[in-house]
């Protein structure tokens, strides 16, 4: 456990260290790398291209599934434990089914949490991909598209490119 914490802050410090320069001096942020790092821990590749306020979204869904998943796999075990003692001491058919039933609850609660983690685990990549390749991405109010009427016609676009 502590290697894992260890190794995750370890990734946290060196984020920048794939980051690249292009010929303007503008920072340019590796795509691949901030997928690995959200493959790592959801919210690592949110750290590395400075999207801060994702980080608690995408890690508090991971944990919060992870929390799910073992929860209901330790209620599983139970009710699974319990099913098996009723067949074994020949109880009625409506108690093992309702047995069965409470254990297939838990067990598809389980299958439920797992594929949230996933899910989680693939939406912060995508997201830490999307992040890295629009990191350098201009959105100056230098550009802009005006859609005004004009004295000559009434419906025109404007396209103003202002550097």
């Amino acid at each position: 456990m502590y290697a894992v914490i260890l190794a995750c802050m370890f990734l946290t410090v060196s984020a920048g260290a794939g980051a690249q320069t292009d010929s303007s001096g503008a920072i340019k942020k590796s795509p691949s790398t901030a997928v690995l790092y959200s493959f790592l821990l959801p919210g690592l590749g949110q750290v590395y291209t400075e999207s801060y306020w994702k980080v608690p979204i995408f890690t508090g869904g991971a944990l919060t599934s992870a929390y799910f998943i073992a929860t209901n796999q330790s209620q599983f075990a139970s009710a699974s434990q319990n099913y098996d003692n009723a067949i074994a001491q020949g109880q009625s058919a409506s108690v093992t089914s309702t047995l069965l039933r409470q254990r297939e609850f838990y067990r598809n609660n389980r299958d439920v949490a797992g594929l949230a983690l996933l899910l989680t685990y693939a939406l912060a990549a995508v997201d830490a991909y999307v992040g890295a390749n629009l990191h350098d991405f201009n959105v100056d109010a230098n550009l802009s598209i005006n859609v005004l009427p004009t004295p000559t016609s009434p419906l025109a676009v404007n396209l103003q490119l202002r550097f």
